[in-house]
């Protein structure tokens, strides 16, 4: 994936508005208490569709046969969807990661005594989920994208042999 894509992709714009919103909006710390339970929620959401989508990217990849990975890569159209794939599972990762170690730092802030923190890793969070989720939005629609160049490629090789 061109970084250029990355920087001008609409996941990652909206994502960045978000946060800004929330940065804008919120006050400058948050309740432990408050933010602990969103970092689990986050947990939540994302082990399951990081693992659901790891799957679905196996499935994919494995799936293939030669002659079909080469129709799609004559114009790079396999090594995007596939770039795609590993980008989005990438950050949805980095936001699991960011997430258990936020839920896990809170919790001890908690245990200290510290009642607030400081609205920044909230912010961070926001802005990892969102990105993380509408990445894989993105990558559930070069999927589709997947099953009608399998489509095509089928029509093709039925009128030929």
């Amino acid at each position: 994936m061109k970084i250029k894509n990355i920087i001008f992709s609409w996941d990652l714009i909206v994502a960045l508005a978000l946060s800004v919103l929330l940065f804008a909006l919120i006050p400058s710390t948050i309740s432990n208490e408050f933010a602990v339970k969103l970092y689990d929620i986050g947990i939540s959401v994302l082990s399951i569709v990081f693992s659901v989508f790891f799957a679905a990217m196996a499935i994919i990849i494995s799936a293939s046969d030669d002659d079909f990975v080469r129709f799609l890569d004559e114009e790079g159209d396999y090594t995007a969807i596939i770039g795609t794939f590993k980008f989005s599972l990438m950050i949805l990762f980095v936001a699991l990661i960011y997430s258990i170690i936020l839920s896990a730092s809170t919790s001890y802030m908690i245990s200290l005594g510290d009642k607030d923190q400081c609205k920044i890793f909230i912010v961070l969070f926001t802005l990892l989920f969102s990105y993380g989720l509408f990445a894989t939005l993105n990558s559930t629609y070069d999927a589709i994208k997947y099953a009608q160049y399998r489509t095509k490629f089928l029509k093709i090789k039925k009128k030929g042999g």
